[in-house]
């Protein structure tokens, strides 16, 4: 039998104290090798990156796409690609962690430093429970088993605000938030010293994201947990972070106390940063992104959702496979009615699991629904199969949440962007259809367009990526766009250029969209309606303006409250 450990609760343990870092990077440097037509070209992504990070501190890497974030993190895990190349020092509470490559980082991945990668959602084991690939990653680090083992799954998984019976299930049982909470506990569950979060709030709601970078900061604090908290959300770095650096082109142009860096910026670059992050209450003061809002034809509109119900077979418990019994399928959206007019910006707004997606993908007829009609442009789709339903479906496209799982690895940009083209028959040459794959980068801000065109999504950032996935997504020039956090992995200053973009092509070309988003500052300031779903009902539906600052359903304030701020008063503090 194990013997009991010490303790399992994953806030608990001796504070490290001392004066000295637990993590020091110094002159950081990163070349990334490409092979083109034979030859072999250095690319230097990281510059002299140089900082501190004390025991209970919690550091933001604040920058754009591609400004090398992602890059520390991997080279403090000893995580970069073959093709990469490092000089500098990374020093682990003294000790070298490049000195010796593979050798001199390997015994302290996991157990002294974890990281949470940004595409956390897709790296479960689809076969496996999520309890066990928990309890795996604790007996690869010789931590408790057997029943002590699983009863410290369980308090992680309650820890991270799922409940712990709950570890049975698999990783498509589990919502976009709740399998990045699920990782988030991976993550924590050899008690490291240092945790680099690369965006773990991306795929979470504003409630599930509050408690996330709550339960951050109370660990810096109980543990001496050093954090470093990899985001292109400002208001995150403003409530959950001690100091920032404002990466630019692989440097480090600005340090300090978050306070300062966001209310005395001194690089010019940390005020754009700034700049394209307005403050909530600015965004409400100026209204849908200072555009008037569409005026809804009385005429039939082009989406009607009508009684939708959406279900969800379960597995059953052993005692009903002894028995035959085949349990009753769960409900996740239940007799939802909701309507898009033609040249409309809906935003569907609720927490993680409550059948937002569920929605998108039964309009999309991606998920068989139980009960209800979809009406798109006056035609009943929700029976249409083959033919018919390939023309519908020209008219209506999907951009999805997770373009890390979206896009297809063996695929070049060109690729992806020209396969809708090709598959619908649009274009009467291929030159034609490239003119149409250029136009379709440009306007999602891929540019300059021959830059990326030739490119696999590995050679991508997340945010690229997430550019790539809206191309192909508008392309066809659709009528009825289905977007899934469009800009959940964007940078801010992309954020909002996607945002407009959207929003004029609603007002200039009749394009609708039904956007879904945890981010009620972004409904509030480019939708023209938000409809606020919980428990996969619609329980308040209104002008945006009016939900934003009137909400009726005490949800729809409590999903408020949870926005995070970039204001003096809300400012982290160690």
């Amino acid at each position: 039998m194990n013997a009991a450990p010490a303790s399992l609760s994953p806030l608990s343990g001796p504070p490290t104290g001392g004066r000295e870092p637990l993590l020091r990077v110094e002159r950081l440097n990163v070349w990334y090798g490409a092979r083109d037509a034979g030859s072999r070209a250095r690319i230097q992504v990281l510059h002299d990156v140089s900082f501190d990070l004390m025991p209970g501190e919690r550091l933001g890497l604040i920058g754009e796409s591609g400004s090398g974030k992602t890059t520390i993190a991997s080279a403090c895990m000893g995580l970069l690609a073959s093709s990469a190349e490092a000089s500098g020092r990374i020093l682990l509470e003294g000790r070298n962690i490049l000195a010796d490559g593979e050798a001199s980082v390997a015994p302290h991945r996991w157990k002294d430093i974890a990281m949470v990668f940004q595409g956390a959602m897709n790296a479960f084991n689809p076969v496996r429970s999520i309890g066990w690939q928990i309890a795996e990653a604790m007996e690869v680090q010789d931590m408790p088993r057997g029943r002590f083992g699983l009863q410290r799954v369980g308090e992680l998984l309650e820890l991270v605000g799922i409940p712990a019976a709950q570890a049975t299930s698999y990783a498509h049982e589990f919502s976009g938030g709740m399998r990045q909470r699920a990782m988030i506990a991976m993550a924590l569950a050899c008690s490291p010293k240092v945790l680099l979060a690369d965006e773990p709030t991306t795929a979470l709601d504003v409630m599930v994201q509050r408690q996330v970078l709550d339960l951050l900061v109370d660990l810096s604090r109980k543990l001496d947990l050093g954090v470093i908290l990899v985001t292109h959300d400002l208001g995150v770095v403003a409530e959950a972070c001690t100091r920032a650096v404002v990466m630019l082109n692989g440097r480090a142009v600005e340090t300090g106390p978050t306070a300062d860096l966001f209310h005395r910026p001194t690089h010019a670059y940390t005020a754009e940063l700034l700049k394209a992050s307005p403050r909530f209450e600015t965004r409400l003061k100026d209204g849908a992104a200072g555009l008037p809002p569409v005026q809804v034809s009385p005429r039939m509109p082009l989406l009607t959702i009508d009684g939708l119900t959406v279900d969800y077979a379960q597995r059953p418990s052993f005692r009903e496979m002894v028995t035959g019994r085949r349990p009753a399928p769960r409900a996740v959206v239940k007799r939802l009615d909701l309507t898009v007019a033609a040249g409309e910006l809906v935003a569907l707004v609720g927490r993680s699991g409550c059948g937002k997606t569920s929605t998108l993908q039964s309009v999309m007829r991606m998920q068989p629904s139980s009960a209800g009609r979809i009406l798109f442009d006056g035609q009943d789709i929700t029976a249409l199969k083959g033919r018919a339903l390939r023309r519908v479906r020209r008219d209506i496209q999907m951009i999805y949440q997770d373009p890390y799982e979206s896009l297809d690895s063996r695929f070049r940009v060109v690729d992806t962007v020209m396969e809708p083209l090709e598959i619908h028959g649009i274009g009467s040459s291929r030159a034609e259809r490239m003119s149409l794959v250029r136009q379709a980068l440009e306007r999602v801000g891929l540019t300059p367009v021959d830059d990326f065109l030739r490119r696999y999504p590995h050679e991508l950032s997340g945010g690229q990526r997430q550019r790539v996935a809206i191309a192909a997504g508008v392309v066809l020039s659709p009528k009825l766009i289905l977007a899934d956090e469009p800009t959940s992995m964007l940078d801010v200053s992309i954020r909002s250029g996607i945002l407009d973009l959207l929003v004029g092509l609603c007002r200039e070309g009749g394009l609708s969209v039904l956007m879904i988003t945890h981010d009620l500052s972004t409904a509030a300031s480019y939708a023209d309606r938000i409809a606020v779903m919980h428990e996969g009902r619609i329980i308040e539906e209104g002008p945006a303006l009016d939900i934003a600052l009137a909400p009726k359903a005490q949800h729809t304030r409590d999903l408020l409250a949870a926005v995070p701020r970039i204001t003096p008063e809300t400012t982290s503090q160690a």
